[in-house]
């Protein structure tokens, strides 16, 4: 009896280890910090005339940072607003816009790098792939 006993609490043991999740994960695979736009292609076709950053704070508020170059001068936009993550869907609302939220699919999140994917209307496809 005290063989099986002790090999009760041996599986119950494992058992109780097995179920239990490092969040290490969770951490990993967060949007939250500052990006770099490495890559932007519309339609498969490279985006180049822009430089970009994308900050997402643990507060849900975003700065999208643009450098865009119009001829041989530099122009710096910053567009503020809010962030909310749905599983694969990242929404993105822009404060002072009359638009509705934009809708990113997640389509690769690791610590280091992030791509998604947006459908933009009469255009096609926007992918972007990002790094920390």
């Amino acid at each position: 009896m005290k063989k099986y006993h002790s090999l009760l609490i041996v599986l119950i043991g494992i058992l109780m280890f097995s179920c239990c999740s490092n969040n290490d994960d969770d951490l990993e695979l967060s949007v939250i910090g500052g990006w770099t736009v490495t890559e932007s292609k519309l339609n498969d076709e490279i985006v180049t005339n822009q430089s970009v950053i994308r900050l997402l704070t643990a507060d849900n508020r975003l700065e999208f940072i643009y450098h865009i170059y119009i001829g041989s001068d530099i122009e710096l936009r910053i567009e503020e607003g809010s962030w909310t993550k749905t599983g694969n869907i990242l929404s993105i609302d822009f404060d002072n816009s009359d638009m509705d939220p934009i809708l990113y699919t997640l389509t690769e999140l690791s610590s280091t790098s992030m791509t998604w994917e947006l459908e933009i209307l009469g255009e096609g496809t926007l992918i972007e792939t990002l790094t920390r």
